[in-house]
């Protein structure tokens, strides 16, 4: 007899019949209440109206527009999102991770599997507040099973590592003193720790995160550390960063809400073979397709999950158009955040002729 899950309905998207079908049954195995829609509108409106404990969501329904619902994930407090990729294609991984996926479910999709997810999603939320889930960027802090992930990769910690990341996201970027940090650890310490070994357990921390550039963590000078904020950067004037974005050996592009490139360096202009690329679409210009061929447009596009989520893709190996032939590429897509509060992504592109 399965346990009974007391975290509320699920909510599955997927227009899908037969799948749908195997999905409801191996969750209502479970005794688990499934609120099955097959339209992202009706789903939308499912997700406000019940507050399911999780929503499952294939993101290739109706031609792509699961990625609606996962990028307003961010404004639904409270759901945990459970994303169903068809293709199995790790890019995709990463941009649901970064739209704000709580979890990625990869091709061939087994009905079995994603009951498994979804009562794994509800037992850390069993019984525990929802400040019991720390979030910063694409890091989670679980405090109730005492698990790290980056972009949905499980990340191993000391007790004193988790000590003090849980001390800063508690304190949603304020600046904490060397001291304030010094009591978080002292209880899990074998020694009573010093202002070096706040210096040194921070050290290690960051490397623990794979933190490129204080991405999580920042040094406050003569006080101790705090969240870095979300913004990429802080935000240059627009000739020091006309001028930075100049100075690389790689192209750039820089991208906003609308998905128009706001700004190219040379080095752009070059490798897509175009002097005409401000204002122009993104998908205009590039057409982002996988190596198979798959266009990446509208809702699947990556720089649209990370302007929802506001996650990094570090990586991601795609085709995109020169002047009548394809390059294979590698993207990294970052999030950045300009004066006023606007948010762009630069998309660094490295290439190769296929």
């Amino acid at each position: 007899m399965a346990d009974r899950y007391e975290g509320g309905p699920v909510l599955v998207a997927e227009d899908d019949g037969e799948l749908l079908g195997a999905f409801r049954e191996a969750l209502r195995a479970d005794d688990l209440l499934v609120i099955g829609c097959r339209t992202i509108r009706t789903a939308a409106d499912a997700a406000e109206f019940h507050r399911p404990s999780v929503a499952v969501v294939d993101l290739a329904m109706e031609g792509g527009r699961g990625w609606e619902l996962l990028h307003g994930a961010a404004s639904r407090a409270g759901i945990r999102w459970l994303a169903l990729d068809r293709r199995g294609d790790p890019l995709v991984r990463r941009a649901a991770f970064a739209a704000g996926a709580d979890d990625v479910a990869s091709a061939p999709l087994d009905a079995s599997e994603v009951a498994a997810r979804v009562r794994s999603l509800q037992r850390r939320d069993r019984g525990v507040a929802d400040t019991a889930v720390l979030r910063h960027r694409d890091l989670v802090l679980d405090l109730s099973s005492h698990e790290v992930r980056v972009a949905g990769r499980p990340i191993s910690l000391t007790a004193q590592q988790f000590a003090i990341l849980r001390a800063l996201c508690e304190a949603r970027g304020a600046a904490l003193h060397r001291s304030q940090l010094l009591a978080r650890i002292a209880a899990v310490d074998d020694e009573p720790p010093s202002d070096r070994a706040i210096d040194l357990h921070v050290s290690r921390l960051r490397r623990r995160l794979g933190e490129p550039a204080h991405r999580y963590i920042e040094a406050v000078y003569g006080i101790g550390y705090r969240l870095a904020p979300n913004e990429t950067a802080a935000p240059l004037p627009s000739d020091t960063a006309s001028a930075v974005l100049e100075a690389m050996d790689e192209a750039v592009i820089v991208v906003d809400g609308a998905l128009r490139i706001r700004s190219a360096n040379r080095a752009a202009t070059r490798l897509l073979e175009r002097e005409d690329l401000v204002g122009k679409g993104c998908d205009e210009v590039m057409g982002c397709r996988t190596p198979e061929g798959v266009p990446l447009a509208g809702p699947s596009c990556i720089g649209r999950a990370v302007l929802s989520g506001g996650g990094r893709v570090a990586s991601g190996k795609l085709r995109v158009r020169s002047s009548g032939w394809w390059m294979e590429v590698d993207l990294a897509h970052t999030p950045i955040r300009v004066n006023g509060g606007e948010d762009l992504v630069a998309i660094e592109i490295r290439h190769g002729r296929v």
